[in-house]
């Protein structure tokens, strides 16, 4: 769930599924999405308006993904077609996939998070943050395995290791959370 302006719309889209009386959330990580740049960004990439740019081949996530529904709020809320991003019905299954594509020169720019970019020897320019969250029926709680796996998410160590990860925080990993908890605005029948 992205921080700030698309928050209000993804809450919207996740929260169909959810049901405030059923479900809960597992806080994993804050984490940074952006664009994927070449080393020394040869195209000056800065903005998502430099999509456009006819010379900028763009490869995306796929449809159905959360980070490709979040690439296009925010298309949207910047009045950028799609129709015009060279590339943009290329889609990727995954963020690696996405830097690897870039990396290996058949795309100029792509947008995921911040740690696939770093581990392909990509620049990375930050758009925005977003809380990642694994959602759960409330009664899971209670399984042995789930209370081993939270007890694993809030160990010193884990968290550690999220921190090293370039572009996440994990400084709330393994915080359980209802929906109203983790969005304020969220009340039950207000989607």
């Amino acid at each position: 769930m992205p921080v700030g302006e698309f928050e209000h719309d993804m809450v919207r889209h996740f929260t169909t599924w959810l049901k405030p009386d059923t479900h809960c959330l597992i806080h994993l990580a804050v984490r940074s999405q952006g664009l994927f740049v070449r080393m020394g960004n040869p195209l000056g990439v800065h903005a998502m308006e430099d999509l456009m740019r006819r010379e900028v081949r763009f490869v995306n996530r796929q449809v159905g993904s959360g980070t490709r529904l979040l690439l296009d709020l925010i298309l949207a809320a910047r009045g950028i077609d799609p129709a015009r991003i060279e590339g943009y019905n290329n889609g990727e299954f995954t963020h690696a996939a996405v830097a690897a594509y870039i990396g290996s020169g058949m795309a100029d720019v792509g947008f995921g998070v911040e740690t696939a970019a770093r581990r392909f020897g990509l620049e990375f320019v930050p758009v925005l943050k977003e809380r990642y969250f694994f959602a759960i029926e409330k009664k899971m709680l209670t399984s042995s395995a789930l209370a081993g796996a939270v007890g694993a998410l809030t160990s010193e160590n884990f968290r550690q290791r999220v921190n090293a990860l370039p572009g996440y925080d994990g400084s709330m990993t393994g915080t359980v959370l209802t929906l109203a908890e983790a969005f304020p605005e969220y009340r039950e029948g207000k989607r």
